[in-house]
């Protein structure tokens, strides 16, 4: 076993006569979900003098501890429990690094933020967080850490914990309609202005301005743009297919649409799209992107490899993932014909995950099953599969899974190994007519929805769509199908 020091995150249950947990409201701790708190070696909780269970894990990668304890007899004592968590995995290792994109802190002090900032993501294992700025009024009031500037979050920065600066930059119809769309822009030197836009948000202005004039700025600066929640947002077709998002992000902050939605169409007609994910309000969940890095650990290194599709995103299981001995993010050529690829993968996972899928163009075209072993889960997949036409592999999870201890549902998927011939990459025209015909829908919405000082702006607006609808029949065009 190796010694985990530092923070970690503890459950501590009453045992009922019937043999039963009842889970115990703990103080003077960070609270996190289903009556797990963040600890680290300065805590100390007052527990009753029963019988008691101890739950104690750190991040995905470690067995769970349980100690059971009998303090019926114990009255005003300090005990000091000393525990070994045994790793099953352990990816900063191997040059593996975690990181979650997303993340907001409300209603709290600036010392408890920073607190909350610098344990709980070392509680879960967590490498790197991006601490973004974001706009409402007037429940802005209460965002702490729009105080927070690249140079407070490096100060507070940790040897265990690297804290990125961001904003969401987004539009809104009403308080949390669907407008324009939300994005990351991560690792900017300044905002991006304004970071809220419309009435809807800002109780004032219009909705003349779309979020693409500021994936352009934050683009313009160095900064990594990230489109959030998965399919909302009425610009994220456009913008994708105008090359202008580094990465997708899904399951941050809910669990709106599917891998169909997007990740898998997107795919379809040869875009590249790098998987990736948060927890917006606080970090409530496991939710993050591993990406390998070499050498010192930076925000910038790991959001380089995370555009280049070097990522798998996990709430819970290890996904490892090659195709010919390539890995994830790869574009391998394949020779005219037939072509068989060797795949391996191997997922690892305190929680039953349920095993691994191997998804090409979309659809399963292999499973395996976890196996139980020593405290943890384990699927192994080697098989092969003949490819003859350009396309993409990947590997996930099942959709219909178990919980992880925060009680949220597993989720695990890489980003793709990609496969052309001649150069070319796979483009499914039938898929392209329908992200086309949606993004007409969304250029009507948009015209009869927003409320625009003048024709310019409405213009501003509208030409988003205009050129991507262009570009779309223009690779269309150029397919010959």
């Amino acid at each position: 076993p190796e010694k985990s020091a530092g923070a970690g995150t503890i459950k501590i249950s009453q045992i009922t006569a019937d043999g039963g947990r009842e889970p115990l409201e703990l103080t003077g701790v960070i609270e996190r979900d289903n009556f797990w708190y963040t600890v680290d070696e300065s805590s100390f909780v007052d527990i009753p003098s029963q019988e008691v269970s101890i739950d104690i894990v750190k991040g995905i990668e470690s067995k769970m501890v349980t100690l059971d304890f009998d303090l019926t007899t114990v009255k005003n004592r300090e005990l000091v429990i000393p525990v070994n968590l045994e790793r099953f995995s352990h990816l900063a290792k191997q040059r593996m690094i975690s990181g979650n994109t997303h993340v907001h802190i409300m209603r709290q002090t600036y010392r408890q933020a920073t607190d909350y900032l610098q344990l709980v993501p070392e509680s879960d294992d967590l490498r790197l967080v991006w601490v973004s700025h974001l706009r409402r009024i007037p429940d802005e009031r209460e965002y702490i850490t729009n105080q927070f500037t690249p140079s407070s979050l490096h100060a507070i920065s940790t040897d265990k914990v690297t804290l990125g600066f961001g904003e969401e930059h987004r539009h809104n119809f009403g308080i949390g309609g669907e407008g324009w769309g939300h994005v990351m822009l991560l690792d900017i030197p300044e905002l991006v202005r304004p970071v809220s836009i419309g009435p809807g948000i800002m109780r004032g202005g219009s909705d003349g301005r779309p979020v693409q004039k500021g994936i352009l700025a934050a683009r313009g600066s160095g900064g990594t743009v990230i489109w959030c929640h998965n399919d909302f947002g009425l610009e994220d077709i456009a913008n994708w297919t105008l090359g202008f998002i580094h990465a997708q992000n899904i399951f941050d902050g809910g669990s709106i649409g599917s891998y169909d939605a997007t990740f898998y169409r997107y795919l379809n007609v040869g875009m590249q799209v790098p998987f990736s994910t948060g927890t917006d309000w606080f970090i409530y969940d496991y939710s993050r992107a591993y990406v390998p890095i070499r050498g010192r650990v930076t925000s910038n290194k790991w959001l380089a490899a995370l555009r280049k599709g070097e990522s798998f995103i996990t709430n819970g299981p290890i996904i490892s993932f090659t195709a010919n001995q390539r890995d994830i993010g790869s574009t391998i050529q394949l020779e005219s014909g037939s072509n068989t690829v060797q795949v391996n993968a191997t997922g690892k996972g305190r929680t039953d995950f349920k095993g691994l899928e191997l998804i090409h163009n979309g659809h399963v075209v292999a499973t395996v099953e976890t196996q139980s072993t020593d405290g943890y889960f384990v699927a192994k997949m080697n098989t092969t599969v003949d490819l003859s036409e350009p396309g993409w592999l990947a590997v996930r999870v099942p959709i219909d899974n178990n919980k992880n201890i925060y009680d949220r549902l597993i989720f695990g998927h890489t980003s793709p190994i990609y496969f052309q011939q001649n150069g070319q990459s796979i483009f499914d025209p039938d898929v392209a007519l329908d992200l086309m015909v949606e993004m007409q829908q969304a250029r009507d919405k948009a015209a009869s929805t927003g409320q625009f000082d003048d024709e310019a702006a409405r213009n501003s607006v509208i030409g988003v769509y205009d050129r991507a609808i262009e570009r779309m029949e223009e690779l269309i065009e150029s397919s010959g199908k």
